[in-house]
């Protein structure tokens, strides 16, 4: 990669921009009104900008209510969250966004007919039942393993 040349160190673009901003003598008054008009210019160049920037954001926010994005940022029905705008706030929505998510499962539920709901218990009582045994095994295997571990705890405490 080559290196950028004539940019000066940066002490010498300090200095330059401390030049180009102080004010400069001259010999004559008349000599002024070319910075006079540059200075005023630059005051209406940033105006215009700043009125720029103003109506960027009135047609984003324009544009996103045409779009159905919600003024919190929330994009639809679909997704309850809006999309952050900082990691604080993304973390935040991180901490509330199984509690919503949980409330929205509730909802839809509650709107299944009743035939579909009977169903849904009857398949989370198979699956309780089913994982009895499995819970039952591992805790077989935990006592299993701990009564060696215990003996092994205790020889090693005789010794020292």
């Amino acid at each position: 990669m080559s290196r950028q040349t004539g940019k000066g160190s940066h002490h010498q673009r300090r200095a330059s921009a401390i030049e180009r901003k102080a004010t400069q003598h001259h010999d004559f008054v008349g000599d002024t009104d070319a910075e006079r008009a540059e200075a005023e210019f630059r005051k209406h160049d940033r105006q215009q900008q700043e009125e720029n920037r103003e109506v960027v954001r009135e047609m984003a926010s324009e544009l996103e209510a045409e779009a159905g994005v919600a003024p919190d940022g929330a994009t639809g029905r679909e997704v309850p969250f809006r999309m952050p705008r900082s990691i604080d706030e993304a973390k935040e929505i991180a901490r509330e966004l199984p509690d919503r998510l949980r409330e929205k499962a509730r909802d839809r539920l509650g709107k299944l007919p009743e035939p579909a709901q009977t169903a849904l218990r009857a398949a989370e009582s198979a699956a309780i039942l089913l994982l009895v045994p499995v819970r039952i095994g591992l805790w077989l295997a935990r006592e299993a393993l701990s009564l060696p571990l215990t003996l092994l705890r205790n020889a090693r405490h005789r010794e020292a």
